[in-house]
């Protein structure tokens, strides 16, 4: 039986985190491990299963990881053809304003220099398009495995560090065969027949990885890999062994229960700077829904450097008021990601305290970054390229559906004017706190209408020491100016 829900066009959930991945480096393994992988890797990235002696379930490994990029080449297609139309767009309006700009003599080289680079890169972004849309009507999918910008390494090899072309080779073929993944399935023993981990005493696992059979001779059937250990989701990965070894058991017994049981696990080896990782996926345990929006809500704004948020009770007024720092402008990736992390963490456990939900706004900044060059603004543009809107998301998330924490999206519209104009002086509230507060409102759909003192028209901080007025239209006076209803 099936049931139809009817879902807000302001409000969406989150609930559809269901896989985890989880890595840790593998350290202190004998040489021979770290050959037996090297080889691997450079075998099944390799062409065909029956010339070189690999088995039909790593060939199928391969296929997996071949098609996910295919997948993503086209699936992000349409995107990529918007987005160089976006800024094409964009490029040629700032040629064209430029040109009819009033230079001073003395400026003059150096502003025909600026226009002359603009139609560089106004005909770069012609040819991408045109090739893109070839690709679009072909079916054709660009796909380069060592990364494209070592490929065009070769064509200037000394400004990119190498002495000759041999030298270059060797790290173009070492990057082409630096991972390879095992992908598994719920019928095999441990969820993956290629790689069969093992809990030890000590709390560690041991993988027992199958080499092809062109490695046989060279590493032996089965390549053991000691003292595996994850710093987070060892727990996740133990439970899904249990259960497979559950279904084994079951399935020894040929009862019928055996279908409910046994988890896919699939591994992906990589090799870096470092060394080997290994990542393992596999689907994570349900964690039941802690929270009740009908006690109160959490709501985030997040801004270029930092994130404002306020609690509230059931009747929408505010409880309490947090400003937790998040500048990630000029950080690397691992820097990044840690504080995002930190503050993730720091949200979640207020809500997993307070059993109230996460209240953030439904933003899509692909267009703005889009022509993220061609902005007048350079703060702006520093501002922009630095707002990590999509990864914080998918931090919270994922960690919110660990903790059975729910995260709700709603419609950003007019968030920062509603919080200004009717919340910002009246609480004592800054123009960020104030917009997280209608955020958190948003979900209860507590009403947004103007105050009592707004009749003919709207008063906005703009803050510089003035305000900009905003005049209602006669046919809805009554109502205030962002309003829908």
């Amino acid at each position: 039986m099936s049931k139809k829900h009817k879902k807000s066009k302001q409000i969406s959930t989150c609930e559809d985190v269901l896989f985890s991945t989880y890595q840790t480096r593998m350290k202190n393994q004998p040489d021979a491990v770290y050959g037996a992988l090297d080889d691997c890797a450079a075998l099944i990235k390799s062409f065909f299963l029956s010339f070189f002696g690999i088995l039909s379930r790593q060939f199928n490994s391969i296929n997996f990881a071949l098609q996910g990029k295919i997948d993503s080449y086209r699936s992000n297609l349409d995107r990529y053809i918007k987005e160089n139309q976006e800024r094409i767009e964009k490029t040629r309006k700032t040629i064209e304003k430029l040109s009819k700009k009033e230079i001073e003599s003395d400026q003059r080289q150096k502003h025909d220099y600026k226009i002359h680079q603009k139609k560089r890169r106004l005909t770069r972004l012609e040819k991408r398009l045109e090739q893109l849309e070839f690709d679009k009507s072909t079916g054709r999918v660009r796909v380069c495995f060592g990364s494209r910008k070592l490929f065009n390494a070769q064509f200037d090899l000394k400004a990119n560090g190498y002495e000759n072309i041999e030298q270059w080779k060797s790290d173009w073929q070492k990057a082409r065969s630096n991972q390879f993944i095992l992908v598994g399935s719920k019928d095999e023993t441990a969820g993956n027949q290629l790689c069969v981990a093992k809990t030890q005493k000590d709390g560690t696992l041991t993988l027992r990885v199958r080499m092809p059979d062109a490695l046989v001779p060279k590493h032996g059937k089965y390549v053991e890999i000691q003292g595996v250990k994850f710093e987070y989701g060892q727990d996740v990965i133990e439970a899904a062994l249990n259960d497979n070894e559950a279904r084994r058991v079951l399935k020894s017994l040929k009862s019928s229960e055996t279908k409910c049981y046994g988890q896919a696990i699939t591994y992906r080896f990589l090799r870096d700077d470092k060394g080997w990782r290994v990542f393992v996926s596999t689907a994570r345990p349900e964690v039941p829904i802690k929270t009740l929006k009908h006690i109160g809500t959490i709501g985030i704004d997040l801004n270029a450097n930092h994130v404002a948020l306020v609690e509230t009770d059931r009747f929408g007024n505010i409880i309490d008021t947090e400003t937790i720092q998040l500048n990630t402008y000029g950080k690397s990736k691992g820097q990044t990601e840690s504080i995002i992390g930190e503050v993730v963490k720091a949200i979640v456990e207020r809500a997993e305290k307070t059993l109230k939900p996460i209240v953030i706004e439904d933003l899509d900044f692909s267009h703005k970054k889009s022509v993220l060059k061609e902005n007048s603004s350079k703060r702006h543009a520093r501002m922009l390229s630095s707002f990590i809107y999509s990864k914080f998301r998918a931090f919270l998330e994922s960690r919110a559906s660990k903790y059975g924490v729910r995260i709700y999206k709603v419609n950003p519209a007019f968030t920062s004017v509603i919080g200004r104009v009717k919340f910002a002086r009246r609480y004592g509230l800054t123009v960020h706190h104030a917009a997280a507060l209608v955020i958190a409102r948003r979900l209860c759909r507590f009403s947004e209408r103007a105050p009592s003192s707004c009749r003919d028209e709207v008063v906005i901080p703009n803050n510089k020491g003035g305000h900009v007025t905003f005049s209602l239209p006669v046919r809805n006076r009554g109502k205030h100016v962002w309003s829908g209803n």
